[in-house]
């Protein structure tokens, strides 16, 4: 844990603490912000406002929740707007009191989660971003598991990638349990929680694009290797390359 600095609205920080016994504040802020936020459809929003009087105020935050902020930060500057780690807080704080507010008596959910790191075919990551957005990623994994999720055949789990990319995915406790109880009912060397989460993913990619996840992801990749290929010695010799793939004799024993 390590203390964090915020420049808040005037009386912002006083309604939170009014609403949250102090000695929850810090935990029930980093909990918010791992797994109940969500970024405003309107993104212009989060460096709307008068800033004036903004008042410094300090939390405790772990390396996760640093985490997710930074990446929030950074997801809606990659998309043109303004944002910094403080303006972020500050409609954070907003949406966090108004929840608290109508639910005076009941904080929010207690979820155990940790990040943790899965490792996927490469370009996975790429190709689930085309159908689920970053900010409702973990959401969309925990729910599928949780609701619909059936392992594949024990082959196709066992079939792992050569190539791989690290997806960092936080989800709550029951549904890593979840995931766990697969691996254990199956009972096969090789198919640990990262298969089945690879398993998971595909599976949510087939499930909203109606289209064979592997196929997707050997087209991005060679999409991403045919730009690289351009880059580097231009689209001439690309498509010299390309013109001996399509036109080889496939009876040349070379081939």
């Amino acid at each position: 844990m390590k203390q964090v600095s915020f420049s808040l609205l005037p009386r912002q920080a006083g309604t939170y603490k009014s609403l949250v016994d102090s000695s929850m504040q810090s935990k029930i802020l980093r909990n918010y912000i791992l797994h109940e936020y969500q970024l405003p459809e309107q993104l212009s929003i989060i460096n709307e406002g008068d800033k004036k009087g903004l008042k410094l105020e300090k939390f405790l935050f772990d390396e996760p929740t640093n985490i997710r902020l930074n990446e929030l930060v950074k997801y809606v500057r990659k998309n043109g707007y303004i944002a910094n780690r403080s303006s972020l807080m500050r409609h954070i704080l907003s949406q966090l009191i108004t929840n608290l507010k109508k639910n005076s008596t009941i904080p929010p959910k207690e979820r155990a989660v940790r990040p943790l790191n899965f490792y996927f075919k490469k370009g996975t990551k790429e190709v689930l971003e085309q159908f689920v957005s970053f900010r409702n990623r973990n959401a969309v994994i925990e729910r599928f598991i949780l609701e619909d999720y059936k392992p594949s055949d024990v082959q196709h789990l066992l079939d792992k990638p050569k190539e791989l990319e690290q997806m960092r995915i936080g989800v709550d406790r029951t549904a890593i349990e979840k995931l766990d109880e697969f691996v254990e009912n199956i009972a096969q060397k090789g198919v640990t929680r990262t298969a089945l989460m690879r398993d998971v993913v595909e599976k949510i990619i087939a499930k909203l694009s109606n289209t064979d996840t592997r196929k997707l992801i050997a087209e991005t990749r060679l999409q991403n290797a045919l730009f690289e290929y351009e880059q580097a010695f231009g689209k001439d010799v690309l498509r010299e390359q390309l013109y001996k793939y399509v036109t080889y004799d496939e009876s040349d024993p070379v081939h």
